[in-house]
């Protein structure tokens, strides 16, 4: 059975620090250094691993602890952050610094506490010298915080084709999601004709049909009904690009939204519904209106009654009740192992999704010592014989 003491807390304390100081930040990525250092501190426990590239400067890492039975357990997390405006940290974001129970840095929450943890397991399991009874597969990926490239080599690589649950580590607050929201990504275009600014009745305005679509979209957004165990379906109007020169009526506008659905049916509403107002607001203007799907992926929901689902909440809830099944409100690496691998996926690790790509990212070290705690109780509920 694993035992999280002080000891072991310290260490994973240690390596978030050394994970944090490495810039691996998306884009460029460049996660060959982290990828490196990971293979190092895992060698110096004797775990084997592998390095899978993905494109020039950029790696994921895959390591494996051999087990008694056939079928493996894959714990996952990423590498790379996205990047910092350096002048609205008050922290460097590259220099780990800790105060009380809390750590700042960039990657502190998202995700490379989550890496440290699993890091941190995988060493203790192999101290242990006793075999689990399934494999133990770490896949620690690049690009997840772009486009889930890295994932996707790993899937297809075979190194996991074994895999028979899978454990994303990102924040959650000390919840475990059975599960996550789908991810949707749309460009709405309007395209009207350019005029001089002096004369705008000579021209038709792309930006004002682009702005009552906006409006009215998420004014509708607000009415989709909240799904048990799901949430509800969210709109963030990410981007709106119009114009190109103060004194042109603007001939084109462009806005990026970002929907997170909670089931397919909501999805295909939603695409509906941008080319129903996107038509209706450029026709009343004498625009055009298209739209293109830059990003399609669907929810993911795991089976709750699946032995290492139900085994992973046990952990969670300690001598408690289990807690109610419910999804994560954003997306993750899963996108690109599920639906290959076809493995239910809990996703919980330490720190806050709130934290999350923000100036002064932190952790709450107690968090990080709570999720060793319940991963490593995980752990030795399924390795017993």
């Amino acid at each position: 059975m694993l035992v999280i003491g002080d000891v072991a807390y310290r260490e994973t304390i240690a390596i978030l620090e050394k994970l944090v100081s490495i810039r691996s930040v998306n884009p460029p990525g460049n996660e060959d250094e982290i990828a490196g250092v990971v293979k190092n501190l895992l060698a110096e426990s004797g775990v084997d691993s592998t390095i899978v590239p993905l494109a020039k400067g950029r790696s994921s890492v895959v390591a494996r602890i051999r087990g008694r039975e056939s079928g493996a357990i894959v714990l996952c997390g990423h590498l790379d952050t996205v990047n910092a405006d350096e002048e609205k940290w008050t922290t460097p974001p590259f220099e780990p610094r800790i105060e009380g129970d809390r750590m700042w840095g960039l990657g502190s929450a998202d995700m490379k506490s989550g890496v440290a943890t699993i890091i941190e397991i995988a060493i203790l399991v192999a101290r242990s010298g006793a075999k689990p009874k399934k494999d133990i597969v770490l896949a620690l990926t690049a690009d997840e915080e772009h486009a889930y490239t890295g994932a996707a080599s790993v899937a297809k690589s075979g190194l996991i084709d074994d895999a028979q649950f899978l454990l994303i580590t990102e924040p959650t607050v000390g919840k475990a999601y059975c599960g996550q929201k789908g991810e949707l990504w749309v460009e709405a275009t309007f395209s009207g004709r350019a005029a001089h600014g002096s004369i705008p009745s000579s021209g038709v305005s792309a930006i004002l049909p682009a702005v009552r679509f906006c409006l009215a979209l998420n004014e509708r957004a607000k009415g989709f009904a909240e799904h048990p165990g799901r949430g509800r379906t969210s709109l963030n109007i990410g981007q709106f690009d119009g114009g190109w020169q103060v004194n042109i009526v603007p001939d084109t506008a462009k806005v990026k939204l970002d929907i997170r659905a909670v089931s397919v049916e909501n999805k295909e509403m939603f695409l509906q519904l941008i080319k129903e107002l996107g038509t209706n607001e450029a026709t009343k203007e004498g625009a055009n209106f298209s739209m293109n799907i830059l990003a399609d992926k669907d929810p993911i929901v795991s089976d709750a009654d699946n032995p290492y689902v139900q085994a992973f909440l046990s952990a969670v809830a300690g001598d408690g009740e289990l807690s109610k099944v419910e999804i994560a409100p954003y997306s993750t690496d899963a996108v690109e192992i599920v639906p290959r691998l076809g493995v239910p996926v809990v996703i919980y690790g330490p720190g806050n999704i709130a934290q999350a790509h923000q100036p002064d990212e932190f952790l709450e070290l107690s968090s990080l010592r709570e999720a060793l705690e319940v991963i490593a109780k995980f752990m030795s509920k399924v390795s017993e014989a």
